[in-house]
C-alpha cells in the first residue's frame, strides 16, 4: 500500500472519532409563542417558563444524569422552540461530559471488571445485572441515567452517547431535531467502526451517506447542519478510501473488494434515484472510473480520489 493511501486512512480514523464532538451552533430563530387568552394558559405559560429556565441552570450545574431527568419529567410543559433547545443543550451536556466520564470508566478496578462483564452491544443494564459490586454499580447507574451506552473498541470499552434515550422528547420538538435524532440513533445502536475496521455493510454505508444528505436538502439551515455535513464528508472518505483494517482495495492484488462493487452497483442501478442524488452522482463517476481501470487501485485511480474527495 502506498504512503498517501495509509495516510489517507489514518486521517479517516481521526474523523470518525471526532464525530461524537463537537458543540452547540448559533441558536435557530425563536418562534414567538401565542400569547395565552385565559388564566390557565397564562399559568401554564409562566410554568413552562420557570422549567425552561431550571433546565437550564441545571445543564450548566448538575451533573448530566438529574438534568436529564428534570427534562424527561417536564419536556411537555415548554414551547416546542424551548423543547428543542433543552434537547440540543443536554446533547452538548452530554458531549461535555463524556470526556471525564470515561476517565472514570477507564480507571483500574473498573475498566477490568467491565472487560469480564461487558458484552458488545448490550444495554449498560444487562451488564449492570451482571454485577453487585457497589463501586461499578454506580458508575452504570450514572452512565446509564446520564443517557449513555458502553461501546468497545481496542481493547477497551467505553461509553458513547446512547440517542435512544433521545427518541421520547421528539413529539415536543421541532422537526429537523426530530430527523437528526433519527440519524443519531442509528449512528449510536450500531456504530460504523469499530478497531478501525468496518463493522457495517458497504450497501449501509451508503444508505446512511443518502440519510444525511437527505437530512441537509430539507433543513440547510439546522442547528444541527454542520454536524451531519461532518458526518457526511465522512461516510464519502469511507467510500473512497476504506480503512486500515477494512480496506477498499484488498492488499495482496490492489483490486476492489467484491463487496464495495456490488453495493456500488445496487445502488446505482436506480438512474432517476442517482439523477435526485448528488451523493450517488458522485458515487457513479467514483464507478465509472473504478470500472475503466477494472476496479484495481493505480495512479489514475489514486489522483481522481485524491480529487474528488481529498483527504485535508
Amino acid at each position: 500500500m502506498s504512503k498517501s493511501s495509509k495516510s489517507a486512512i489514518a486521517a479517516i480514523l481521526v474523523l470518525a472519532l471526532s464525530i461524537q464532538t463537537g458543540v452547540i451552533a448559533s441558536a435557530a430563530p425563536a418562534s414567538v409563542p401565542q400569547a395565552g387568552t385565559t388564566a390557565t394558559s397564562g399559568k401554564a405559560t409562566a410554568f413552562g417558563n420557570a422549567v425552561y429556565a431550571k433546565a437550564n441552570k441545571l445543564l450548566k450545574e448538575a451533573d448530566v444524569a438529574y438534568a436529564k431527568s428534570y427534562i424527561t419529567k417536564h419536556i411537555r410543559s415548554v414551547t416546542p422552540y424551548q423543547a428543542t433547545m433543552l434537547v440540543l443543550k443536554l446533547e452538548n451536556a452530554a458531549k461535555d461530559a463524556l470526556s471525564p466520564k470515561t476517565e472514570h470508566v477507564f480507571q483500574i478496578g473498573i475498566q477490568d471488571k467491565l472487560m469480564k462483564l461487558y458484552k458488545y452491544g448490550e444495554p449498560i443494564q444487562t451488564t449492570l445485572n451482571k454485577t453487585k459490586d457497589e463501586t461499578l454499580r454506580k458508575v452504570l447507574i450514572n452512565l446509564r441515567d446520564s443517557g449513555y451506552r458502553l461501546h468497545t473498541a481496542e481493547g477497551v470499552v467505553f461509553p458513547i452517547i446512547d440517542y435512544t434515550t433521545f427518541k421520547p422528547y421528539k413529539p415536543y420538538i421541532q422537526k429537523d431535531t426530530q430527523a437528526y435524532i433519527d440519524i443519531m440513533i442509528v449512528e449510536s445502536e450500531k456504530p460504523a467502526v469499530s478497531d478501525a475496521a468496518l463493522v457495517i455493510p458497504w450497501s449501509e454505508v451508503i444508505e446512511r451517506g443518502l440519510a444525511q444528505e437527505a437530512f441537509l436538502s430539507a433543513y440547510p439551515k439546522s442547528n444541527r447542519a454542520e454536524d451531519v455535513k461532518l458526518k457526511l464528508r465522512f461516510t464519502e472518505l469511507s467510500l473512497y478510501y476504506g480503512y486500515n483494517n477494512t480496506p477498499l482495495f484488498k492488499y495482496e492484488d490492489n483490486l476492489l473488494d467484491p463487496e464495495v462493487r456490488e453495493a456500488l452497483d445496487q445502488a446505482l442501478k436506480n438512474s432517476e434515484a442517482v439523477s435526485n442524488s448528488p451523493l450517488l452522482k458522485k458515487l457513479k463517476s467514483w464507478s465509472e472510473v473504478l470500472e475503466n481501470n477494472k476496479d484495481k487501485l493505480n495512479q489514475e485511480v489514486e489522483q481522481y480520489r485524491a480529487k474528488a474527495v481529498p483527504i485535508d
